[in-house]
């Protein structure tokens, strides 16, 4: 576990992360998960009546109405959730409504929370609170207190935005003592006629300005502009910063004939992605109302790469990212990270300039349409930040399909995202059709929760897949009748009607598979293939509806200094509890340790006073109370002691749930192997 520090504990050669102080909320609450559609009636009915009441309270209140671009009679509603007059943040639900009542309910219900909503904190003493926590300066609106769920229960907080030299930062911190609670990049990013990068003719749609043409397409609905910082990191910051940019920051051409690979890729492939969600689902644009997108190239000179910060690197070179308060306005901004030559990562290996790769362009740009529906970055370090991913990744894929021919050679479409960063291809690719053989999970029991969310979001996407090929999960050995590539529209609708009217910003896996259904009930009726793929791709990849709680476990091997006290050879275990429909309060959890045979050579018990609340603050706050639908994580180091190389390794959890009744559940069984 690369930057934790790790002490040993005994027993079977755990080592666990350090301590940090528990945090005690005033009170657990109840979350309450709603997946209601009209299979289930009476709840339905019942709840749908109950949101009705809450909206009359003031306690829900509708945020955003849209009519459905794809069923005329149906609309759709965004609620958000508040606490004595004070919005719970992700406290949110969408409705869907037809002519003949409610059609669907999805979100999240904090029933029985009990906080103090009085800040001692002034909003002056908040911000520069959130300031400190950042390392950087105000940024955007003003601070907002909100009541904010956390694994250990409900916090008065305070939320704002920060702006460093490299990021935008949003921030949550106690609205009592000005203590951070929970912060994270605002830059969703991803690992990551002219001529484009590729030798490829393009047509760019520009305007005619004092006697050259720039950038700027003012043929579609939306206006696409697209910056150029000429290598100026400065100037490309100010400009990220939401200083006004002038008409020489916008690239250009003197004859109308663009030979700036990086701007016509970047360019064009934005226009294409327009036309694609319109073409596809109707949608206009990022938002559905036509919001501008603005993007931004060269934010730094390729030949400055070996001299460059670190930090400087792995954003502005090797990367890309969409931010959807950066830019002019604070209304979104994509940039293009400039890549590498060859030979500075890898003796053979060449990065090209982040817009070389359709795919990549329309993953980043589907950020934009994330964060003005679903809003899954609200939670990043949730399912919800891998879900955000996973949607990216399938419709920068799906755009490539809609455009391109099939194939694996360079601008062609395939399963493997974002091949045509680099050459030879492939390098930074998440596979969609074999996630394991880029060492990602394709199965539910395989997912970290705290960590990179790209991780997990190969378990969505290749869901997605397989409902659309069909073949075999090759974790659960289950196999999916897809509805062939012939149809993958219908898959694409399901799968973006689900992200943008269904899903809210704390969705989790179970909620969106229960949602990409309704969503194929929606478009194509109860029954039908479409709902059979979609149900049998979410079988085959283990998400289920998340009633009780489980357990993963992922093996990690690490070298000896990283797990100091451990007998060698030793593994690094990332940890997943998942709680269910009841908030649990942890009693117990144990490490079982099998040889080749099977044979239980190892337990070590370990309360959890001592060392759970300690240990798995991987995600979360850390404590023993693990609030419904959230998540507890850590991640220990383990042998198999006796000098053994390889075996097998299980996890046991024993906690009291809200009827305080004892309940006891295990991670799969997981190989180990040096």
């Amino acid at each position: 576990m690369p930057g934790r520090s790790l002490l040993a504990v005994g027993g079977i050669a755990i080592s666990l992360i350090a301590s940090v102080a528990v945090r005690t909320a005033s009170a657990q609450g109840q979350p309450v998960a709603l997946a209601l559609t009209r299979a289930s009636a009476d709840d339905m009915r019942a709840w749908d009546a109950q949101v009705d009441q809450l909206i009359r309270s003031r306690a829900l209140r509708v945020r955003d109405t849209q009519a459905d671009a794809l069923l005329p009679d149906r609309q759709h509603q965004r609620l958000d959730q508040y606490y004595r007059g004070v919005r719970i943040a992700g406290g949110d639900l969408t409705r869907q409504l037809a002519n003949d009542g409610t059609v669907s309910l999805f979100g999240t219900i904090h029933a029985a929370v009990d906080v103090d909503v009085t800040p001692k904190l002034s909003v002056e003493e908040a911000r520069l609170a959130i300031n400190g926590a950042a390392g950087g300066r105000s940024f955007g609106a003003d601070v907002e207190l909100v009541v904010l769920p956390l694994s250990d229960g409900y916090h008065l907080a305070y939320f704002g935005q920060a702006v460093t030299d490299l990021d935008i930062v949003n921030v949550y911190v106690d609205a009592s003592s000005g203590a951070p609670l929970r912060q994270y990049s605002d830059f969703i990013q991803e690992v990551g006629a002219g001529t484009g990068t590729y030798g490829d003719s393009k047509k760019v749609s520009t305007t005619p300005v004092a006697g050259s043409f720039v950038a700027d397409d003012k043929l579609r609905p939306t206006e696409i502009t697209t910056f150029d910082a000429k290598g100026n990191f400065a100037r490309a910051q100010a400009i990220i910063n939401g200083v006004t940019p002038t008409v020489s920051d916008v690239a250009s051409s003197a004859s109308n004939s663009w030979s700036d690979g990086t701007v016509v890729d970047a360019h064009v492939y934005a226009g294409l992605y327009y036309d694609y969600l319109f073409k596809r689902f109707g949608r206009h644009g990022l938002d559905g109302r036509d919001l501008r997108i603005d993007l931004l190239t060269h934010p730094v000179r390729l030949a400055d790469i070996s001299t460059a910060p670190s930090a400087v690197v792995n954003l502005y070179y090797l990367n890309a990212f969409y931010s959807r308060s950066a830019g002019r306005n604070g209304q979104g901004l994509m940039v293009f990270g400039e890549g590498a030559p060859k030979g500075f990562l890898e003796p053979n290996l060449e990065v090209k300039a982040f817009s070389a790769a359709f795919d990549v362009v329309a993953h980043e740009l589907t950020h934009g349409v994330t964060a003005n529906s679903a809003n899954l970055n609200s939670f990043p370090l949730s399912e919800a930040g891998a879900l955000n991913e996973a949607f990216s990744d399938i419709f920068g894929v799906s755009t490539t399909f809609f455009f391109q021919p099939a194939g694996s050679g360079a601008l062609q479409a395939s399963y493997l995202s974002g091949k045509d960063l680099t050459v030879p291809s492939g390098v930074f690719s998440r596979s969609l059709s074999n996630p394991a053989a880029n060492g990602d999970p394709d199965h539910y029991t395989r997912r970290i929760i705290g960590g990179d969310p790209h991780f997990n979001s190969t378990i969505i996407s290749h869901a997605f897949y397989l409902a659309i090929e069909g073949g075999t999960n090759r974790t659960s050995g289950l196999g999916v009748q897809g509805v062939g590539a012939a149809n993958r529209e219908q898959i694409e609708k399901a799968f973006f009607r689900a992200l943008t009217v269904l899903l809210p910003s704390s969705a989790t896996f179970a909620l969106t598979r229960v949602a990409t259904i309704q969503a194929a009930r929606d478009l194509y009726g109860t029954g039908g293939a479409v709902e059979r793929a979609i149900t049998q791709a979410w079988d085959a990849v283990g998400v289920q509806p998340r009633t009780a709680p489980t357990a993963a476990i992922t093996p990690v091997a690490l070298a000896p200094a990283q797990c100091p006290g451990v007998t060698q050879p030793s593994w690094g275990l990332y940890l997943t509890l998942s709680a269910g429909s009841s908030n649990l309060v942890v009693t117990q959890w144990q490490l079982d340790a099998f040889d080749t045979a099977g044979v239980r050579v190892t337990t070590q018990s370990v309360p959890p006073v001592a060392a759970f609340a300690s240990s798995f603050n991987f995600c979360g706050p850390g404590s023993s109370l693990v609030l419904a639908q959230s998540d507890a994580c850590g991640a220990p180091c383990v042998s198999l002691g006796a000098g053994r190389t390889s075996g097998s390794i299980q996890a046991t959890f024993t906690a009291t749930d809200d009827a305080n009744r004892t309940v006891t559940f295990s991670s799969p069984r997981v190989p180990l192997s040096r």
